[in-house]
């Protein structure tokens, strides 16, 4: 069992790639976000949960999700491990790449404009310059003119916007699981994953978090590091007696 850099990576690599083009035309014919507009709370809470999927409320159940799908399909243990190092370590980067990068872009996240049209704050970089309890209350007060399936999400998330970390993990499960899925057959499992993560992606715009260029950055930083992390070779699933 060889472990090589993207030769090994290069299906998941190219899932990924869809997954990046799809993202950017799903970012370009979407019309255009209104934050200020009342919404259904139908849609509110289906955006939410998928969101959810992705954070901290739910990333781990999603990932067990993946993993035991992966489990069941790997039956030589020495492959199942090196595949879940791999994981791990795609994982970490993933998000210590994320974390760096919210703090060198320092980019305001899309809510910040609208707090700024409501005459909240003077400007989006002024919103960063308060201290969280501020923060906080500013948020608070919008949410009598802003649908509260949206500032929920705003005062637990007061950080950057450059890049997402909602979709670094989606991102990362595209490639990773995508990419297991393609070369096991299981063709359902990678249009539900594929899927998946466009809905977060787009919840994510929608909740006013991010802007498309996060996405596409998001993607872009994971596709980086999956290229240079060595993989173990997955040619046909493994199914030992």
């Amino acid at each position: 069992m060889q472990l090589q850099y993207w030769k090994n990576n290069r299906t998941g690599l190219l899932i990924l790639g869809g997954f990046l083009l799809a993202v950017g035309l799903l970012s370009s014919v979407i019309p255009n976000i209104d934050l200020l507009s009342p919404e259904s709370n139908y849609l509110g809470a289906i955006l939410t949960y998928l969101t959810y999927s992705a954070g901290s409320q739910g990333f781990l159940i999603t990932l067990a999700f993946f993993v035991a799908i992966t489990a069941l399909g790997t039956a030589n243990k020495k492959q199942l491990l090196l595949l879940l190092i791999q994981l791990g370590v795609l994982l970490v980067l993933s998000f210590a790449a994320k974390s760096a990068m919210k703090e060198i872009t320092q980019s305001p996240r899309p809510y910040t404009e609208a707090l700024t049209q409501l005459d909240l704050v003077d400007s989006p970089s002024r919103f960063y310059t308060l201290d969280f309890a501020t923060q906080n209350s500013i948020i608070e007060v919008a949410s009598e003119k802003v649908s509260h399936w949206r500032t929920i999400h705003w005062q637990g998330e007061t950080d950057y916007s450059f890049p997402s970390g909602h979709t670094v993990f989606v991102a990362l499960c595209v490639f990773f699981f995508g990419g297991l899925f393609v070369k096991r057959k299981q063709y359902l499992m990678l249009g539900i994953v594929f899927a998946w993560g466009l809905a977060v992606a787009y919840s994510r715009l929608w909740l006013g978090m991010h802007r498309p260029e996060d996405l596409i950055g998001s993607s872009v930083v994971v596709a980086v590091i999956a290229a240079l992390i060595p993989a173990p070779n997955q040619a046909a699933p493994s199914h030992s007696n």
